[in-house]
């Protein structure tokens, strides 16, 4: 990504980004006590794991886990304890945004799948999406590609083209199209991946909604509203039938998320503020109060609130994200700096620096922990902060950033 030019800014005013369509790791598996009498202690804390899980106790979870893969480990590399152990540690890893962690696991994982099964095996499959997926959430673009186009290969030669798990690589792969503005490619996929959807389950079920949503905001990226207005229309009744929980359903939260931009770009705001508010609700259930997400959420409410001129309700959404933001582990989990950067961008249209301030600074003390402080990617992120700063009348510091930008420019 060419992070002198900001990313995912687009003419529209409010700031959404668009709602991934990525499916989650692989849940905890617990295999059944079906082998020798040595498992017992590791089947214990793979029990034990999974309880915690389920109750939200990641922490405990993770010691457990790591208590099973040390079990595991005596096993030999071709045991199917081994890589299922391993992958439920990343699990636990990426629920808590710990990529570092999370990524060499889930490559011993997939090693030990190819290993034991082959490389273009269907048994290899869950570590390749799982891979995929971690990736795009590190934002390495281009290696989640690879891995997708890997994956859909083996589903559609193993399962043949019209597969539930071909509809599913299908519908990443084009949200990495997406992010590579190839949009041609992106539409094709996911047309392909509804249509998959569609014959397999009928007109309602909850995977068709989400495809729905992510073809829409496919084309509200392009602002093509009279193209996503129908699909969100049928995207959100079909999840409001489906939907098990409607205050914690994430793919309801997505919809709404989507369709309050619609109503946003064509300055409806009456239409977009009580989406956003339902969307920020079930956020925050389904996540916590301080999770990435929701700090996403909380930008793209406090954006609609500056477009209405409504600087009093969106300041405190602002800081309660930066707040988020600058405890998050990572920070850029799923897009929160995009959504901060926009923010900051319709303050500084609306001539409001001094609110604008504080959204540049979290967004360069962000960035230089993903890219390191001498990271030539820092330049746009340092000069929109020295502007902001100099139009604020701090002019040393300003000074100072502006030296620190043309250093890196210099050896870029």
């Amino acid at each position: 990504m060419n992070k002198d030019r900001h990313p995912l800014i687009h003419s529209r005013s409010t700031a959404f980004l668009m709602v991934s369509s990525v499916v989650l790791l692989c849940s905890i598996v617990v295999l059944p006590p079906c082998f020798a009498d040595d498992d017992e202690d590791w089947q214990k804390a793979t029990d034990a794991a999974l309880s915690e899980y389920y109750a939200g106790n990641f922490k405990a979870s993770e010691k457990s886990l790591k208590k099973s893969l040390e079990e595991a480990e005596q096993f030999g590399d071709k045991d199917e304890r081994l890589y299922k152990s391993v992958e439920n540690l990343a699990l636990i890893y990426f629920k808590e945004n710990d990529f570092a962690k999370a990524e060499p696991l889930l490559q011993r994982a997939l090693s030990l799948r190819e290993e034991k099964f082959g490389p273009n095996s269907i048994e290899s499959a869950d570590a390749l999406q799982n891979l995929a997926l971690l990736y795009m959430g590190e934002d390495k673009i281009a290696e989640s590609k690879q891995v997708f186009e890997r994956l859909l290969t083996i589903r559609e030669k193993a399962h043949g083209p019209e597969d539930k798990d071909v509809a599913k690589t299908l519908n990443n792969l084009a949200e990495i199209y997406s992010m590579l503005n190839d949009f041609k490619k992106a539409e094709t996929m996911f047309k392909r991946s509804l249509a998959i959807r569609e014959k397999i389950y009928g007109a309602v079920h909850p995977d068709v909604a989400n495809s729905l949503n992510n073809l829409a905001g496919l084309y509200l990226d392009r602002e093509q509203l009279f193209k996503a207005a129908p699909l969100l229309e049928r995207a959100l009744e079909i999840q409001e039938k489906v939907s098990e929980n409607k205050e914690t359903d994430t793919g309801l939260s997505a919809i709404l998320n989507n369709m309050a931009e619609m109503y946003s770009t064509k300055s409806e705001f009456d239409k977009a503020e009580p989406l956003m508010k339902r969307a920020l609700a079930i956020d925050e259930k389904a996540y916590g109060d301080d999770h990435p997400t929701v700090a996403k959420t909380l930008s793209n409410l406090a954006a609609v609130y500056i477009d209405e001129e409504k600087y009093d309700e969106a300041t405190p959404l602002v800081e309660r994200a930066l707040k988020i933001a600058s405890k998050a582990k990572d920070p850029d989990h799923p897009g929160m700096i995009e959504s901060l950067i926009e923010v900051a961008e319709i303050f500084g249209r609306q001539n409001r620096f001094d609110l604008a301030l504080p959204v540049r600074e979290c967004i360069l003390v962000q960035e230089e922990k993903t890219l390191g402080k001498e990271s030539p990617d820092l330049i746009v992120y340092i000069e929109d902060y020295a502007d902001a700063l100099k139009r604020t009348g701090d002019t040393d510091k300003s000074t100072q950033l502006s030296e620190r930008a043309r250093a890196l420019r210099a050896v870029k």
